[in-house]
């Protein structure tokens, strides 16, 4: 799953899509606790619909190998993890592990407008 993550993510931004990738665990209180105080937002998802963005989840429940070497590329050792893949960038921009809907938002703001 790390290649397809990448690739994945990689490829809808080629298109022009933006992508924010989840790096999530069913155990993982701080996932959880982002995903209800940010990413389930009506704000939050009212950005996603309004830029195009496409939120894609890693699940890392089970330790998936594939999605350990994903984050071991991005610099991490765990989750929560949040990548944020913007058409024509090279490397994606992390985001904190605590997320509020604004971080995400103001992520999703200063973006080029051709992007999202």
């Amino acid at each position: 799953m790390g290649a397809l993550v990448g690739g994945a993510a990689g490829g809808l931004s080629i298109a022009g899509t933006t992508v924010i990738v989840d790096f999530t665990a069913s155990w993982c209180l701080s996932c959880q606790v982002n995903e209800r105080v940010a990413l389930e937002r009506p704000e939050v998802q009212e950005a996603f619909r309004a830029g195009n963005v496409a939120l894609l989840k890693a699940d890392w429940t089970r330790h998936d190998e594939a999605i350990t070497r994903a984050l071991t590329a991005l610099g991490r050792s765990g989750v929560p993890a949040y990548a944020l893949y913007a058409p024509g960038e090279s490397q994606p921009q992390m985001l904190p592990e605590a997320l509020t809907p604004g971080i995400v938002t103001d992520a999703l703001g200063k973006l080029p407008r051709a992007t999202h």
